[in-house]
Parts: structure tokens; sequence; C-alpha cells
């Protein structure tokens, strides 16, 4: 089995088919209303994104900080970006094959998420304590290939306390962590994600008990939560990626090969678009190398495909659209209103940043023109060689229009053209 990308070192692409046919395994299960084993199996290997804040399973009435002080407010947190980040196809399946539930238990008040018939997280609402469930293979295959260091572990108290639950009882393994920081640390690390998601994956699978118990507006608040966890000052690693222009290393996406055939789908482009877009990364990617610029993925919790300092330090972001076929038009008109969106979120916590929307190919004239009214750089993978010029040329043009990346601000009157 191919998956698109090359093997990390702890885990290769057999190991995307063994789990496909594992999940396979449940034909039953409602989960496969929503997805398919495949592209489950892909989802736990590839690189993690937060869902987006918009949709959340309900409106939160109020400010969800009403009546919870710091360490209330970073355990929701914490809650809110375990549920968006390590739950498949979270809002398709809310209620239906998970809960996150407020308790009171021993005395405490306590936030459980439930993934199908087990606690998967659980956390005293002080921080004080966070046990969570995780796969064991991807576990000791991290360990193994010394992707993982259990010695660091030992260091900031993360212990393995008997697991009492029966459910893949020999195929997972609970780890208790002393605080609210520790987890997120522990979670940040990609084999720890892929043991989650792996989790995750399987549990969805099975019966969901608690139907009744399911409280939308709990998992509601913790939703909104996670966003103050992705603006930086509770993620570790969110500090200092926005200082070096992005959050984490780029990572091409997983593809799993046996993808579903159906009228509506066609596996082979997408494959190709998936390719497409890698390949348009690496360039990227390269191009900027070559003038000592580092280029990474994500920005301060915002999923942009890149992002990066150039010399003067002045923030860029990058969506980036394959083009396959005759999707062209349609990829221009989405690529450029996601960069839009991530600009707008980016301006909202603060950050300036000037937007690039990258394609494969550009045929219609009249579209440097339609990102440039809108501030936005076109690249065209048709050549790079005057990438470095078109990025320095748009930036200075959104200097001498006025602008600052805020959506909420007057742009100048200066229109600039990519290429």
């Amino acid at each position: 089995m191919t998956t698109g990308v090359e093997p990390t070192g702890w885990w290769n692409t057999a190991d995307v088919s063994e789990l496909t046919d594992l999940l396979a395994g449940r034909m039953r299960s409602r989960l496969w209303q929503h997805t398919e084993p495949a592209e489950l199996a892909a989802w736990v290997f590839d690189r993690p994104k937060p869902a987006p804040p918009v949709p959340a399973p309900a409106v939160v009435e109020g400010d969800w900080r009403d009546g919870l002080d710091q360490q209330q407010q970073s355990s929701w947190a914490l809650a809110g970006w375990v549920l968006r980040t390590a739950v498949p196809e979270v809002l398709a399946t809310a209620g239906s094959h998970w809960l996150l539930s407020r308790v009171q238990e021993a005395g405490r008040r306590r936030l459980r998420l439930t993934v199908g018939p087990v606690a998967f997280l659980r956390l005293n609402e002080r921080g004080d304590e966070v046990r969570l469930r995780l796969a064991r293979a991807p576990l000791y295959a991290a360990l193994k290939a010394g992707a993982l260091d259990d010695e660091e572990w030992e260091e900031r108290g993360i212990e393995l306390p008997d697991d009492t639950t029966r459910t893949f009882e020999e195929e997972k393994i609970l780890l208790r962590c002393p605080d609210v920081e520790t987890a997120l640390w522990l979670l940040k690390q990609p084999p720890i994600m892929v043991a989650a998601r792996m989790l995750t994956a399987r549990l969805a699978t099975r019966n969901f008990p608690f139907h009744g118990d399911y409280r939308p507006e709990v998992a509601a608040r913790a939703w909104a939560a996670a966003e103050t966890l992705l603006d930086g000052a509770a993620a570790t690693a969110a500090g200092p990626g926005v200082q070096r222009g992005f959050d984490r290393p780029y990572a091409p996406p997983t593809v799993a090969a046996s993808l579903p055939m159906q009228r509506s789908f066609d596996a082979d482009a997408y494959r190709a678009g998936v390719s497409e877009h890698d390949r348009l990364c690496r360039t990227l990617i390269d191009h900027l190398a070559r003038d000592g610029i580092r280029v990474g993925s994500g920005l301060h919790g915002v999923p942009v495909d890149l992002a990066w300092r150039d010399a003067d330090g002045q923030q860029f972001i990058a969506e980036v659209k394959s083009v396959v076929g005759d999707n062209e038009v349609a990829q221009l008109r989405l690529g450029l209103g996601q960069v839009l969106e991530y600009r707008h979120r980016l301006a909202v916590r603060g950050i300036v940043a000037t937007a690039v929307l990258v394609v494969s190919t550009c045929t219609d004239p009249a579209w440097p023109a339609i990102c440039g009214d809108s501030h936005v750089i076109l690249l065209s993978g048709q050549g790079t060689s005057d990438w470095t010029a078109e990025l320095t040329t748009g930036r200075q043009a959104d200097a001498r229009a006025g602008t600052t990346g805020n959506d909420g601000c007057q742009f100048g009157e200066g229109t600039r053209r990519g290429n």
C-alpha cells in the first residue's frame, strides 16, 4: 500500500494498510455512514489539524469563560483541543459516537471525553491531573525508533497506572500527567497524536451507550475554549511557532491506497491532486530555502498550508491548490476564500500576514487582478523563476497601499497584480 508520504522511521505504509483492514472488520459500525475505513486509517497518520471553530456543536450562551478561573479555563481549553484534534468525524458523530461531560467525582469537578464505550480523556477541572488512553502499538514503535523519550516522561512526572477497562485491554495504555501543560506537551508529539487517533478511531466503531447523556452546550463550551489554547499562551509550541513564522515543519498528507470507488469520488484524481499539492508545497519550500528562509505549516493554530517569515521578518501565509483536470476555476475560488479566512483569523489574533495563493496553473488573465483586489499574491506553478520577485513586489505593494493584513481595517487604493 502507498500513502503518498515517506515512512517516518517509526511507522510505515504497511501500518496504514493493517489499520484499514482492522477497521474494516467492524462492518456494521454506524461510523461508516460518515467515512470509510481507508479514509479513517489515513486520518490517523495524517498531520493533526484541529476542526475549525465554525461550525460548532452548538451556540455558547454568553461567554464560555463565565464562572471559570484561569486554571479551569486551561482545562476546558485542553479538553476542547483534544476533542477537535483527536476524535474522528467529530461534528458528524457528536452525541452518537462521543460526548464530553462535566461531572462530579470523588469530590472533584472533572471533564470527561468518552468515545464509544470508553472514557478516552479525563482531567480534573483544576488542572492538577490529566488521564489519557492511547493505542499501545504506535508508542512502542516510536520508543524503539527513538522518536519518544521515556526518561523525559519520567522527569516530567508522567505515570502509567493500571487500566481497569476491558475494551481493547491488551492494545491500549493509560497515561497520567500531573497537569494540563504536561499533557499538552505530550500530545504535541506526533507519535502520541497517532496513538490517540488510532484508539479513538477504533473506539468510534464500537457501540455508544450514552446517547441520552450528550449535552451539546458542554461540547460547544470546550470547542470555543480551544481557540484560546490555539491562540498561544497556554500552547507550548505556539509561541516559538509564531516567532519563527510557523507552528510545525511541513509534512505531506497521508493518502491510503484503498479509497472508496464511487461515482462521486474519483480515487485516482484525488491521489493526483494530493501528489500535485505536495509538489507545489515542496517547490515553494525549496525556492525560499535558497534565500535562507525556513517554511513550515500552520500559524497560531490556524491551519495554513505554508507559513514563513522573510529576511525582514514579514509574516507570510500561503494556501496551496492543485489543479488537476478541469478544476482550475473551482480551485482558484476555493483557495482565495480560504487564504482570506486564514488572514482574517490571524488578524483577529493581532498577527499581520501577507497572503499568498499558490496554484498549479492559471490560464485566466483576470485572476491576478482578482487576487490583487484582495491584496493576495498569486503564484503559479507553471514557472518559479520570478516567485521571489513577486513576493517582494507584492509585499511592497501592500506597504504602499497601506494594508495591514487586518480584515477589519481599511485597505489603501492600490491594487496589486501577481503573476
